[in-house]
């Protein structure tokens, strides 16, 4: 197995550094996936943009943090789940909301779960969703602009997925309350 290694700010690239001290800024400690993405300085600035966008889309802060949780499901990483169930908590969503994206369960509030079920349709199917998940997907209250959007966190997601499936990233000290394995895995 190849050890990717987690970058402290004196070990990463110089490209990186000032990136990382955003993080520190950002969250008030690094990540260990900013750490492991200091490797590919493109990376880590693509991951920070993307993440810095999606916070201006018409997603609200818990809407976001479905559309992450739900790709963190189907992706099945234990990384970003435990990140993201402190994050989702912070903002707003409700401990059963929280509790049922980490175990891939119906969310009661029915426009959230329109939102958790159209996010997995997107990321199960490569964004092969037909004309009928975009239908029940708007009529639940979304909007086009909304479907696009979901695409872009996907797109997050999918970065910081795949990175912590190549790199077995370890979760930080503040993740580890809310460590996670997927069902199919216990």
């Amino acid at each position: 197995m190849v050890n990717f290694t987690v970058h402290t700010n004196e070990s990463a690239p110089e490209a990186s550094k000032p990136l990382l001290e955003a993080a520190q800024k950002a969250f008030g400690f690094v990540p260990n996936l900013q750490r492991v993405f200091a490797e590919s300085p493109a990376l880590l600035e693509g991951y920070m943009t993307l993440w810095s966008i999606f916070e201006k889309s018409s997603l609200s802060p818990a809407e976001q943090q479905v559309v992450y949780l739900a790709s963190n499901y189907e992706n099945e990483c234990t990384y970003c789940m435990a990140g993201h169930t402190g994050l989702a908590k912070l903002a707003g969503l409700s401990e059963d909301a929280v509790e049922a994206l980490r175990e891939g369960e119906v969310i009661d509030d029915p426009k959230l779960q329109a939102l958790r079920s159209f996010t997995a349709k997107v990321v199960v199917n490569r964004g092969w969703v037909n004309e009928a998940d975009i239908a029940t997907f708007v009529n639940a209250g979304y909007t086009q602009q909304a479907v696009l959007d979901v695409i872009l966190g996907v797109a997050v997601k999918t970065m910081s997925n795949y990175t912590n499936h190549v790199a077995d990233t370890p979760l930080d000290d503040v993740m580890k309350a809310n460590a996670w394995a997927h069902p199919s895995k216990r």
